[in-house]
């Protein structure tokens, strides 16, 4: 009996081992593409992402959010366009995304959304006869587009059209934004023809180009110290009651909204960091395209010796990294950063450039944290690197030297916090925005004091004397 039971248990473990075994290899499959992804959007070794662990937040982002558009009916005829089955679910999305950077990869900065297309049905084949009419583009333009917006991580493509919003190729506006534009009249197909590069200027003016940074971007050559003791989030938050947003783009980070006092932050620092490294190995085509997005004009740019993804690398040292109470805030944000994307993977590099501390004082040497120092020199801006190629923090930063794009947005989120007046007294102790006020004050306070006391006693040793005679 009991080898009869032993011999009918055996099927079942056997499909659970089946089962097992299909599983692993359905994650080894995504797996592989994931880094064929970035491998081709990069032009990186897979050697080499083995150093920045931290790319899978960026791909978790993409499957669990990004690609969630992908699976409405509206996009379904794209599957076919490059022999796939519909996607059961966001991970099988990686398909369209490797097609389309594939083409993408080898053609030039002058290529179109349209020419795309083409490529695309050119290497499907037959798969779509209809395709030809019209009507049926429309969806193939948007989805193109989507994958240069994510590969980019500068705007966010709008991929559902309500019913009342005609179909083109658009952006969704900044966390906290409202538009003021009207909606662009060129139409869909009209776009899609046009280079890539002649389409983008519109999104940059949405996401760069309000007249109050431009007002403050004059004022540099005249204030342009940055100042951590204003600019950590410790003061931030203290005095000037400002709230973190975690966002998914760049051109987004820093910008700060004084209404209700929300400062967005770029939560993917390592993808900033592969393009730092590795960014003039990306393709002609997304090169230029991130360069066109660029807030700094093309003249600027060649004059200026630090990149975007620098600027962005160094801000969480600013606002995090140099100060102890700043540290504990950023572990606290970062734990609800987890709970907030609980099936998405916080970048490892955030942790490490929000929560450690850099330098490490003895009686008669300093130490340094081997893991920010293990980072490679291409990551810092060149104005903040020691001739050894690690960072160099500062008390005192440059606007216009270590933060030439990102300098007009920290110019106003300082300008705020030093508008921001203490309230009570233990305010006072802890106000140390401007460290030679503080300095200069409790010294007064303190010899003042000091001063008082001994003069009362001596006065009451006086009176003594006076009632003793």
């Amino acid at each position: 009996m009991q080898r009869l039971l032993r011999h009918m248990a055996l099927p079942g473990e056997k499909l659970e081992d089946l089962e097992a075994q299909r599983q692993s290899s359905i994650r080894q499959a995504i797996y592989n593409k994931r880094s064929e992804f970035v491998q081709l959007l990069f032009d990186v070794k897979l050697e080499a992402l083995a150093d920045f662990p931290g790319i899978e937040s960026y791909c978790d982002y993409l499957e669990h959010d990004a690609f969630q558009p992908l699976m409405g009916p509206a996009y379904e005829m794209i599957w076919a366009l490059i022999s796939c089955t519909n996607p059961k679910e966001t991970k099988d999305c990686w398909d369209w995304c490797l097609a389309v950077l594939q083409v993408i990869v080898a053609q030039q900065p002058e290529i179109s959304i349209h020419d795309i297309l083409e490529r695309l049905e050119k290497q499907g084949g037959n798969s779509i006869p209809n395709l030809k009419a019209n009507q049926d583009k429309d969806y193939f333009y948007i989805a193109i587009f989507g994958v240069l917006c994510w590969s980019s991580l500068m705007v966010r493509p709008r991929l559902i059209f309500p019913d009342a919003l005609p179909l083109n190729l658009t952006c969704l506006l900044p966390h906290g934004f409202k538009s003021s534009r009207r909606p662009a009249t060129n139409r869909l197909r009209d776009k899609s023809r046009r280079p890539i590069l002649a389409i983008l200027p519109p999104f940059k003016l949405q996401h760069w180009g309000d007249r109050s940074e431009e007002g403050i971007r004059d004022e540099w050559r005249e204030m342009g110290n940055l100042y951590e003791a204003t600019l950590n989030i410790y003061s931030l938050q203290y005095f000037g009651h400002v709230t973190i947003q975690w966002v998914d783009t760049i051109s987004e980070h820093l910008r700060f909204n004084p209404a209700n006092r929300r400062l967005c932050l770029f939560r993917f620092p390592t993808f900033c960091a592969l393009l730092a490294i590795h960014g003039d190995n990306m393709c002609s085509a997304m090169r230029s395209f991130a360069e066109q997005l660029d807030p700094l004009s093309p003249e600027d740019r060649d004059q200026c010796c630090v990149s975007l993804e620098q600027e962005v690398i160094l801000s969480y040292r600013l606002l995090f990294g140099q100060d102890g109470q700043s540290r504990n805030i950023a572990r606290e944000e970062i734990r609800r950063l987890k709970s907030s994307y609980a099936k998405q993977t916080v970048d490892a590099m955030l942790v490490d450039l929000c929560e450690r501390k850099y330098e490490h004082s003895r009686l008669w040497w300093k130490t340094y944290d081997k893991v920010l120092q293990g980072y490679p020199a291409e990551v810092w801006p060149i104005t903040c690197r020691t001739m050894e190629g690690h960072l160099q923090q500062s008390d005192v930063y440059s606007a216009r030297d270590d933060f030439p794009r990102l300098g007009a947005r920290l110019i106003k989120l300082q300008q705020f916090n030093s508008r921001q007046r203490p309230s009570k007294l233990t305010d006072l102790w802890r106000d140390r925005r401007n460290p030679l006020q503080w300095y200069t004050f409790w010294a007064v306070v303190l010899v003042g004091g000091v001063a008082n006391i001994l003069a009362a006693l001596q006065f009451l040793v006086a009176l003594v004397e006076l009632q003793g005679s």
